[in-house]
C-alpha cells in the first residue's frame, strides 16, 4: 500500500493586486478526501494514479463565483510526477468552497522521497460587492487575486535513491537507504505548463538517464490585443507569435491548434503547422479576427493547443491561454428635439425630445441639460440607465429671460439688446461601461420677443328699467287695432246684403217719375 503525506508548507500572496484573499480550508473534509488538511490529509492513489483534492476559500466575492486553480512543477532528477496542464476553471459549490480536484499519472519507476507541489489560485473580485455592510468597487486594474501554495508530497512505496545513474530494485538491502550519486535534472527556466509524453503515449521517451535532455518550452511572445478592447463589428489585425524559448534546443513538426467555445469571433486560421524552428526563433500565427456585430460585452479566452518534437524525436504537448475582452459600442442619441420659433420674454414653454438607445449594450447615468442665451430650464433632467434597443421621451420647462441676462438670471451691466434671436444647446450625456462620459449636442434657434400687452375694456351696462306700461298700451292698441278691422269687416258684409235691394229700389223710382 502505497503511503503519502501532504504537508502545507506555506502558503503566500504572489500577486495581490485587489484586497483579498483565497486560502485553504484546513479543517473541514470534503467529498474525495479522508481527512481535512489539519488531520493529516492523504491523496488516494490507484493504478500509479494520484488524485489530488484542494478546498479554496476567498474572502470575496470572485466574479462568475469562479476561480482558476493549476499546479507548477519543479523539474527534478527523479521527479515521480508526468508534467502535465492541470489547470482548471473551479466553480464556488454551495458549501462556499471552491473544490479543486485533478488526477496526477505518477512514473512507475518514482522514486521515495518528498516532492513539492507548487499550487495556485487566482480569481478575479467581483464589482461592486458589499464588504462588512459597505459598498466596494474595486477599480479595473486592481480586482484579481493571485496567491500561491507550496504542498510536499512524501512517496514511500518507490524505488530508493541510489548511487549511479540505474535505478535498482528497492529490495537490494545494501542500497536501498542510499541516496548518494544524485544528478539536477537539467531544465529551462519559467513554470512548466505542459506534459511530458512516455513512449506508451502516457509521458515522456525515456532511455537511460543519462539521456534525459530539457524540454524546450513554446510560449507565446507576442500579443497586440492584450488589454485592449475588441469592439463588436469590427475587424482587426491580430499580431501574435509564438517563441521557442529555448537557447540550445530546435522544436519540429509544430502544430498549433486554435479552439475557444465563443461563436461570435471569427479567425481566418484555426491551425498551423511548422515544420522545425530553431532555439529563440519565433512562429507567427498573425491574422486577421472578426467580431459579430452582437456578440455580448464579455471577456473571452481563446487557447492555443501546441504539440511539437524535440530533436531527439521526443513528444510534448503544451497550452497556452490568450484573454480577449469584447465591447458593445454605445449608439444614443438626443432626437426629436422641439421648441417654439418665438417666445414672449417671461413666458414658460415646453421642450420636447426622445432619447434612444440604438445600440445592444446598457448606457448608465443618461441626462438632458439646456443652455442659452436668455433661456432657462427649472433643472437638469436625469433619466438614468437605459437598455439597448430602448427608447425614452422627455420634456423640459423652459423660462424666456432677457439676452442681457447671464446664467444665473441676474442683468448684466452693458448686456446689450433685451429682445432678438439667440441660439440654444440641449446637451444629452451617458456613461459607458467603463465611466467614460460621451456627450451630444443639439443646436436650436428662438427668439425672444417683447412681452406683449393686452388692455381690457369693459363697457358699462346701462341700467334696466321696468316697463310694463309699454306692453299695456301695445295690448290695448292691439285690441282696438283688431275691434276697428272686425267692424269694418262686419259693415262690409251687411253692405253686401242691403246693396241689392237699394238698386232695386232706385230703379221702381225711376220708372214711377216717368
Amino acid at each position: 500500500m502505497i503511503f503519502l503525506v501532504l504537508l502545507l508548507c506555506f502558503f503566500c500572496p504572489m500577486i495581490s493586486q485587489a484586497k483579498g484573499q483565497i486560502s485553504i480550508d484546513a479543517s473541514h473534509k470534503y467529498k474525495g478526501m479522508a481527512a481535512p488538511f489539519s488531520k493529516g490529509y492523504e491523496p488516494s492513489i490507484e493504478k500509479d494514479t494520484m488524485t489530488l483534492v484542494v478546498p479554496f476559500l476567498s474572502d470575496q466575492k470572485m466574479d462568475e463565483d469562479r476561480i482558476t486553480v493549476g499546479i507548477d512543477f519543479e523539474r527534478e532528477e527523479n521527479s515521480p510526477f508526468y508534467y502535465k496542464n492541470y489547470q482548471k476553471r473551479v466553480k464556488k459549490s454551495k458549501d462556499g468552497v471552491y473544490l479543486y480536484q485533478c488526477q496526477i499519472r505518477l512514473r512507475k519507476d518514482r522514486v521515495n522521497g518528498q516532492y513539492p507541489l507548487h499550487l495556485w489560485a487566482q480569481g478575479k473580485v467581483k464589482q461592486n460587492q458589499k464588504s462588512n455592510g459597505n459598498q466596494v468597487d474595486f477599480p479595473q486594474d486592481q480586482s484579481v487575486i493571485h496567491q500561491k501554495f507550496t504542498i510536499y508530497v512524501e512517496i514511500t512505496d518507490g524505488k530508493a535513491l541510489v548511487c549511479g545513474k540505474d535505478a535498482i530494485d528497492d529490495t537490494d538491502p545494501i542500497l536501498k537507504d542510499s541516496e548518494e550519486g544524485l544528478e539536477k535534472f537539467p531544465q529551462e527556466s519559467g513554470e512548466l505548463s505542459s506534459p511530458i509524453t512516455e513512449d506508451n503515449g502516457i509521458g515522456q521517451t525515456q532511455g537511460t538517464e543519462s539521456e534525459l535532455t530539457s524540454q524546450p518550452r513554446l510560449m507565446i511572445s507576442q500579443n497586440n490585443l492584450q488589454g485592449n478592447k475588441l469592439a463588436a463589428g469590427e475587424s482587426i489585425k491580430w499580431a501574435l507569435s509564438l517563441l521557442n524559448c529555448s537557447s540550445r534546443n530546435s522544436v519540429k513538426n509544430v502544430k498549433v491548434t486554435l479552439n475557444t467555445d465563443n461563436g461570435n469571433l471569427v479567425f481566418e486560421k484555426m491551425a498551423w503547422y511548422f515544420e522545425e524552428v530553431a532555439p529563440k526563433n519565433v512562429m507567427d500565427l498573425s491574422q486577421t479576427l472578426t467580431i459579430a456585430k452582437k456578440a455580448v460585452a464579455e471577456p473571452v479566452q481563446v487557447q492555443f493547443q501546441i504539440e511539437y518534437e524535440d530533436s531527439k524525436g521526443n513528444a510534448y504537448t503544451a497550452t497556452e491561454t490568450v484573454s480577449l475582452s469584447i465591447c458593445q459600442k454605445q449608439q444614443a442619441e438626443l432626437d426629436s428635439v422641439s421648441f417654439p420659433e418665438k417666445v414672449y420674454a417671461s413666458d414658460t414653454q415646453i421642450m420636447t425630445f426622445q432619447v434612444q438607445n440604438t445600440g445592444l449594450s446598457v448606457i448608465y447615468n443618461a441626462k438632458v441639460r439646456l443652455e442659452g442665451q436668455g433661456l432657462f430650464a427649472q433643472g437638469e433632467l436625469f433619466l438614468g440607465n437605459l437598455e439597448g434597443g430602448t427608447s425614452v421621451p422627455g420634456e423640459m420647462q423652459v423660462f424666456a429671460g432677457t439676452l442681457d441676462m447671464d446664467a444665473q438670471g441676474n442683468i448684466m451691466e452693458n448686456g446689450g439688446e433685451k429682445y432678438g434671436n439667440t441660439v440654444g444647446n440641449v446637451i444629452f450625456s451617458y456613461e459607458d461601461e467603463q465611466g467614460e462620459q460621451i456627450e451630444q449636442k443639439i443646436e436650436f434657434h428662438t427668439c425672444i420677443q417683447e412681452p406683449k400687452t393686452l388692455e381690457l375694456k369693459v363697457e358699462q351696462q346701462k341700467p334696466q328699467t321696468n316697463q310694463w306700461w309699454i306692453t299695456i298700451v301695445a295690448g290695448v292698441f292691439l285690441v282696438l287695432l283688431l275691434a276697428i278691422i272686425c267692424l269694418y269687416l262686419r259693415m262690409k258684409h251687411y253692405q253686401s246684403i242691403i246693396e241689392p235691394y237699394l238698386r232695386v229700389r232706385n230703379s221702381g223710382e225711376q220708372k214711377e217719375g216717368t
